[in-house]
């Protein structure tokens, strides 16, 4: 890890997101890494077309911009002493795609994200974001799983 110069960390802003940030912050500072914390959006729930008026503010501004605040307020709170941050609002029908694609595009070194520790039937049926872009990211994935409850 000592040649990671750029780390793209992704979170869906759950608690189990937490332990995935928390150890990309420590990587960052460590290596003296830039780092752009992502959220992957689905485009189509957001596709209803704005009937009336055009000065109205569509739904899709509302939710992107409480989006960046979140991402923001992410970097304030795990960030802190990493020189070089951003964020990233990746829209893809497809979490792992998306992020995939976009580490591509930045040309990023490392990818870090948290696993909710999904088996069984629950993994099966929802499946497993981590898992896909661990097949399929242009570089090395770390996952960490987030601490169990109770």
């Amino acid at each position: 890890m000592a040649n990671t110069q750029s780390i793209l960390v992704a979170t869906d802003f759950s608690e189990a997101a937490s332990a995935g940030l928390t150890k990309a912050a420590e990587l960052a500072r460590e290596v003296s890494a830039k780092v752009t914390v992502c959220h992957v959006i689905d485009p189509s729930p957001l596709a209803p077309i704005v009937a009336g008026d055009s000065a109205k503010v569509s739904p899709e501004g509302d939710l992107e911009e409480k989006i960046h605040e979140a991402l923001t307020d992410v970097l304030s709170e795990h960030f802190a002493g990493v020189e070089q941050t951003k964020t990233a609002l990746i829209v893809s029908p497809n979490p792992a795609e998306g992020i995939c694609h976009y580490a591509t595009k930045e040309q990023s070194d490392l990818i870090v994200l948290s696993t909710h520790g999904r088996t069984g039937l629950a993994h099966l049926l929802i499946g497993s974001v981590a898992e896909r872009v661990v097949r399929h990211a242009p570089c090395p994935v770390l996952t960490v799983r987030a601490p169990q409850r109770g």
